[in-house]
Parts: C-alpha cells; structure tokens; sequence
C-alpha cells in the first residue's frame, strides 16, 4: 500500500462507520476529484468529478452509471450497482 493512499485511511478511518453506513462503504479520495470506493469485500467502483462539473460514477467493471449533481447521490448508486452485480444470478454459458 503506497503511503499516500495509507495515509488517507488513516484520515478517514474515524469517519468510517458513517461513511460505511450512508453510502455503502469506505471512500477515500486519492486523487483531487477522483474517489474509489471499497466494502471490504469488493471493490465498489469509482466517482471522478467536481462540484462544479458534477460527478461521473462508474460501477465495479468500469461501467458508466451517470452524473450526479452531488457526491453522496453517486457513491449510493455505485454501492447499489455494485451490491447487484454480487446479488445477481450467474448465467451458465450453452454449449451448441
């Protein structure tokens, strides 16, 4: 683990159970605008944007989620879309 990226979990990690609890897991920012996310189990996806610009989500796989005016309204959509891809059933793939 790079000290950069040790050293913003150490700066979240009294924020941790609520930011766990209201978005779905730990955020951290490791680049200015840009935010991965993280459940313990998974990695949940990322969020690149500013306040301004407004925020571009992306899912577990790198997919395109949408924009969001706020932050919080993004990393709650990346959680959902990463909790349904876990959730959803696996296809078994047909053998012609």
């Amino acid at each position: 683990m790079s000290a950069r990226i040790r050293k913003a979990a150490k700066a979240v990690a009294g924020v941790r159970a609520r930011s766990a609890s209201r978005s779905g897991g730990l955020w951290v920012e490791v680049d200015p605008g840009f935010h991965v996310g993280n459940d313990r189990r998974q990695f949940l996806g990322s969020i690149a944007g500013t306040p301004l610009e407004g925020f571009r989500a992306f899912g577990p796989q790198s997919d395109f989620l949408g924009m969001f005016d706020e932050l919080d309204a993004a990393k709650v959509a990346v959680a959902a879309a990463a909790s349904s891809a876990v959730t959803a059933p696996e296809v078994e793939p047909q053998l012609n």
